[in-house]
Parts: C-alpha cells; sequence; structure tokens
C-alpha cells in the first residue's frame, strides 16, 4: 500500500526543535516537506555545538529535525525570496511556521497571507504562550513555556532541593505530536469541506497537558501533591524505586493487590507472608515505611540482573531505570523498530516518530539535506533559468549547497 501521506506537500518556516519534528512526523509517513531555512542554515543543525549537549562532531540534532526533507535556502529578508516563497506555496497543502507574529508580519507568511496565495491550505502554527493572553507574543522554549511556567518544573522538584533541568527537546517532541495532529486534523476538515484553515497549538497548552493530573488536582482545590525522597514513597509496591546491590535502580509499580503474592515470592520472602502490616493495602499504606525497608532490604541484596530476572520470571509489574545509552541496545525497543538506520550513511539510526499505521510502510530516513540542497532543484521546477537562479544566488536571496 502506498505511504499514507504521499501526495502532501508541506512547505515549512521554522527552527530549532518542535515545529521541524511535527514534520518530519510527516515525511516519515510520505510527505514531501520543503524546508525554508536561511542561507546559514537552521541553528539547530548545529546543536551538536551548544555548551552542555553530548559532544559530537556529527550533527545529531538534524537527524530528528531535518531528515528525510528537501532544503531551501531563501533569505526572506530580500523581495525576491518572498516571492519563491510564495509560488512554493501556491501547490503545497500544508504550511507549518513557529515565526512569532511579528516576524509573520515581516517576512509576509501570516496566515492571511499565505490564504491569499493558496485558499484551501492548511496553515499550522506552533507558539510559546497561545493565541491570547499579556504573554501572547513572548518568546517561548521548553524549557520556559512547557516546563517552568506550566507547573511541571515545580512537580518534578525532589524534596528539600533545587528543581532540575528537563532533557532537552522533550517539551519540543512531545509539543511536535501535537502539531502533526493538528495538520492531520486540518487535512481532514478540508477534505470534508474543501476549504483550508490555520490550526496551532503551543508550549504551554502541551505542558499543561502533560501535567493535567496535578493541574486537575489543583483546580478543584486539592492541595499540592506531597514531596518524597525515594525511600519515603507511601506506597513502595506502586511507583517504590529501590537500589541494588550494584548501585542500579528498578521502579515496580504494582496496582492489583492480588499481585502482592508474586513480589514476595520472587525474592523468597517467606517471612512476610501473614504479615498482618502488609495483608491489605490499608494496611501496607500504615506500615508503608517499614514495607519499604523490607524491599529494598532484599533488593539490596542482589545485583540488578539478578533483580530483574527474578522480578520478570514472577511476572511482577517492574521496569530497570535505564540509561540513554542503554536504550540503544535495547533488543525490545530494536525489535520494535525504535532505531532506523539512516538511508545514505555508514551505519547511523535515528528515531523513530511514535506513529504506526499497519499495512502503511513509513520512509526509510533519509539523511538529512545539506544547507540549501534543493533550491537550484526547486526553482527550476518553478520555470526560474540558471542564469536567473545564479543571479539570485549572487544576490544574496538564495542558497546553494556547495
Amino acid at each position: 500500500m502506498s505511504r499514507i501521506l504521499e501526495g502532501i506537500k508541506v512547505i515549512e518556516v521554522a527552527s530549532m526543535a518542535a515545529a521541524p519534528s511535527a514534520t518530519v512526523m510527516l515525511a516519515d509517513l510520505g510527505a514531501e516537506v520543503i524546508k525554508i531555512e536561511p542561507p546559514q542554515g537552521d541553528l539547530w543543525r548545529y546543536g551538536n555545538k551548544v555548551a552542555g549537549m553530548p559532544a559530537s562532531d556529527i550533527p545529531y540534532t538534524t537527524f530528528i529535525q531535518n531528515r528525510s526533507k528537501k532544503s531551501v535556502a531563501l533569505d526572506l529578508k530580500k523581495p525576491e525570496a518572498q516571492d519563491i516563497l510564495n509560488k512554493l506555496v501556491e501547490t503545497a497543502d500544508v504550511f507549518l511556521t513557529n515565526s512569532p507574529r511579528a516576524v509573520q508580519k515581516h517576512l509576509g507568511h501570516t496566515y492571511e497571507d499565505i490564504k491569499a496565495i493558496n485558499p484551501k491550505i492548511v496553515y499550522a502554527w506552533i507558539n510559546g504562550f497561545g493565541v491570547a493572553g499579556p504573554d501572547k507574543d513572548a518568546p517561548g522554549f521548553d524549557m520556559t513555556a512547557w516546563y517552568a511556567r506550566t507547573g511541571m518544573m515545580e512537580e518534578l522538584r525532589p524534596k528539600d532541593a533545587s528543581p532540575v533541568p528537563l532533557p532537552v527537546g522533550v517539551g519540543d517532541l512531545g509539543t511536535a505530536s501535537t502539531l502533526f495532529g493538528a495538520v492531520m486534523t486540518g487535512l481532514f476538515h478540508r477534505q470534508r469541506t474543501g476549504e483550508g484553515v490555520k490550526v496551532s497549538t503551543s508550549l504551554m497548552n502541551n505542558g499543561i497537558w502533560a501535567n493535567s493530573s496535578m493541574m486537575q488536582a489543583a483546580l478543584v482545590g486539592a492541595p499540592a501533591m506531597q514531596k518524597f525522597h525515594r525511600t519515603e514513597w507511601p506506597n513502595p509496591v506502586s511507583g517504590g524505586v529501590f537500589k541494588t546491590k550494584d548501585d542500579r535502580y528498578i521502579i515496580i509499580v504494582e496496582l492489583n493487590p492480588k499481585n502482592i503474592g508474586n513480589l514476595r515470592d520472587a525474592f523468597g520472602a517467606d517471612h512476610l507472608k501473614g504479615d498482618e502490616r502488609f495483608a491489605t493495602p490499608q494496611a501496607r499504606g500504615v506500615n508503608h515505611q517499614a514495607l519499604f525497608d523490607e524491599m529494598q532490604k532484599i533488593v539490596g541484596t542482589y545485583d540488578l540482573a539478578t533483580v530483574r530476572e527474578r522480578l520478570k520470571s514472577f511476572g511482577v509489574n517492574f521496569s530497570v531505570v535505564q540509561t540513554t545509552e542503554e536504550c540503544t541496545r535495547d533488543e525490545h525497543m530494536i525489535a520494535n523498530g525504535c532505531f532506523p538506520e539512516v538511508a545514505g550513511t555508514e551505519g547511523i539510526r535515528t528515531v523513530d516518530s511514535p506513529i504506526q499505521v499497519e499495512g502503511i510502510a513509513k520512509v526509510q530516513p533519509q539523511n538529512p539535506p545539506k544547507v540549501g540542497g534543493n533550491t537550484v532543484e526547486e526553482l527550476s521546477a518553478l520555470g526560474f533559468s540558471q542564469d536567473t537562479i545564479e543571479g539570485l544566488a549572487a544576490a544574496g536571496a538564495i542558497g546553494i549547497s556547495k
């Protein structure tokens, strides 16, 4: 069966992480994505050089944000480049941007601008703080709009400790999935009505949604969730984190009280059979500290490999607290196609987007294009002569890959 988005043309005027990740999801399902970027390239192509990021000579951030796309390099501050963008928009199905309102107006790609060129287009916009309110035009990153502003950073602050940084891109990638869904909703609307539409999402809205359990509690007047040290967790059999003999960690989540016996039997803890302190969920709640101490004493006797094997063999619901590097070698993740190889590279793998459609093949991830790698090809298709293209390049209106 053909790829589900084959024939859909997407124009991306966006940078960094969230918006370009959404278009990667579209490209994975067969859409043609033309990335419009300045002649010097999207800054996040060079994320591997940012202080604090894992050091590498391989520009790894571009595999998540730019794979399987085309690149047309335009300096949209120049009228000639604006004209090229408009011509590309004429035949597009989707226009996607994360430009702030002021930039959209200055560079001629507001919804009104794009709709005037192509009334049936789905215009998708991602922003930091939403479409209304006093902060609607404030710059937003996932660390600020998704994490700090929405209570998430405070919820994850350890007891008696300072706030912790957000792993790079967590808020961006989750928001990208929402933007993908918004684009698909817009395309469905167009299919039903024949009309274009504007869709949007924000980092802030997605952070609130991710924190919705705690947010809903606050909305009904419930107090903030109490913070606990690891060894104080009030429900050791559901969310308890235990340290193994070799200084690794596991988390146990047994919601079904009937499975508590499996947990006990996994370690041959016969001395706990019939212990009234732990016989019922209510009793375990009252005696949670004693239960945690008993469980930690047992788990701490064994190394991770033994703990993992025993819990697995007795059907206990648990997980190892894995490192990111361990995930890249996880047999189960590999079996699920989570790390496909990038075509045109020497064995570099990337991260698969999280949507699968049975019977529909995804595009094998393609090597990210060079900055302006498709400029000549796309302008030629629009009818520009070689001399005109060379003149635009000499004027700095376009960038051409060397």
